[in-house]
């Protein structure tokens, strides 16, 4: 892999975890705060109850003057399995292999730290560090679907410095900067016996299914966008929130690596393909924009709700290109569409010290029922969540939240007549997939 730089390679290799199917939908990531955590993010650009929520509307920043830090941990448990209906390969016949192991997703840890002063009466900044991007998905290497993809592993890390202004005492707004750092690793079998087949090359015992080589590729880049919010307070204790984030283009560059074996070695010899190369792959990480309400029925008594709308049909295809001529781009269709997340949440005080907090949402996945693939078989879900917040002096304060997601059912039917599936094969079965996730979070106002 070509990095851009040792700090970044540095960086990410020391806060990512492996990111796991997660909560939000495609390969997006909501676990920011442990506070958000407990209310289903509901009210997430309105309620600025601390300073991680100046990932969700930097202009909340205003409602926290001095000095404040954040730090949150989230633990994401996921499991997700594979059931095969059929798998067969381009001229017929069964692909030998499991169903990809007991467990396709990976248990994953995301960080996500935050610093915030306030510079005047009307200005104040802020800084954090959050993954909103990520997913790992990893398959028996034999499995009946390893030509469509083994292990995938994308990661992103977000610096996103922040400004707020309160222009008046009911309306702040601000915005900031967001660099991200992506990198991606793709690996995946290649059914050589098939592409022998495919291209009349002839070669002595290179039979379909059964002569494997691997592939292996990774990039990564680094890319800019910026965000923007808006929060206005009708009166104390009632407020509403608008927030937009860009979208962020990014040229993942690096390498692809083949593992042919003999006979392999012979196919890449007559057709000058499969040979170590350089890739390069087009990513949009989409733009999104989001709006939200809180209200204090009483006191101790706050009700919230959230709608978010994510630019997901960005993502049209993966098209991975190779230095080497001689190989053909890589390309799996996606046609993704936009996508909706609707939260409503509640939070109690019952004193001093204790605060609790629930919540629910829908969450939309973006993927169609026959474009979706093993990488990413994603679906709709449906979140339940709870939470609390315990203060541990005048100053300090722990937050935990809890959610509970349940999946849809997602259907998997891939064919060789889709593009760059011919030596793939037929696929068809269906996921079933459960997350739970659980976050804590310390807070220090200075």
């Amino acid at each position: 892999m070509r990095f851009r730089g040792i700090l970044p390679a540095f960086v990410a290799d020391l806060v990512f975890a492996n990111i796991s199917e997660a909560d939000a939908s495609g390969f997006a990531l909501r676990e920011t705060s442990a506070t958000g955590q407990g209310n289903a993010f509901a009210g997430a650009t309105a309620s600025a109850e601390d300073i991680s929520f100046m990932v969700n509307n930097p202009a909340g920043l205003t409602r926290h003057p001095g000095e404040n830090f954040s730090g949150t941990m989230t633990a994401i448990v996921s499991k997700a399995t594979f059931a095969k209906t059929s798998a067969t390969l381009y001229g017929g016949g069964n692909i030998s292999g499991n169903n990809g192991g007991a467990d396709a997703a990976m248990d994953s840890l995301v960080p996500a730290v935050y610093y915030a002063r306030q510079i005047s009466p009307d200005v104040y900044a802020g800084l954090s560090l959050t993954v909103p991007y990520g997913l790992i998905s990893k398959y028996d290497p034999t499995w009946v679907g390893r030509y469509y993809g083994i292990k995938s592993d994308i990661k992103t890390f977000n610096f996103n410095p922040v400004v707020a202004y309160k222009a008046t005492p009911q309306l702040s707004i601000g915005g900031g900067v967001q660099i991200a750092y992506t990198r991606g690793m793709l690996t995946n079998a290649i059914d050589f016996g098939t592409i022998n087949t495919l291209q009349s090359l002839g070669v002595g015992g290179a039979t379909p299914g059964a002569v494997d080589g691997f592939g292996e590729m990774e990039g990564d880049d680094i890319g800019f966008g910026y965000n923007l919010g808006i929060l206005y307070e009708f009166r104390p204790g009632t407020r509403a929130g608008i927030a937009y984030r860009s979208e962020i283009h990014q040229k993942l560059d690096g390498e692809e690596r083949f593992y042919n074996g003999s006979i392999g070695n012979t196919i890449s010899g007559l057709t000058g393909a499969f040979k170590n190369t350089g890739i390069h792959l087009d990513l949009t990480l989409p733009e999104s924009l989001s709006t939200g309400i809180y209200h204090e029925i009483t006191p101790r008594l706050a009700v919230m709700a959230e709608a978010a709308w994510t630019a997901w049909s960005r993502v049209t295809e993966m098209r991975v290109k190779f230095d080497n001529p001689s190989q053909s781009a890589d390309v799996t269709t996606a046609k993704w569409h936009d996508t909706m997340f609707y939260a409503l949440g509640l939070t109690y005080k019952t004193d001093n010290k204790w605060t609790w907090r629930a919540g629910v949402a829908f969450d939309e996945s973006p993927i169609p029922n026959n474009y979706r693939t093993p990488r990413i078989p994603d679906e709709d879900r449906y979140w339940v969540s709870f939470g609390g917040r315990y203060q541990i002096t005048s100053k300090s304060y722990f937050d935990f939240g809890y959610t509970h997601l349940f999946f849809k059912d997602a259907s998997l039917s891939l064919s060789t007549s889709g593009t760059g599936n011919a030596a793939k094969g037929n696929l068809r079965g269906s996921y079933e997939t459960g997350v739970d996730v659980l976050a804590v979070q310390y807070r220090l106002t200075f």
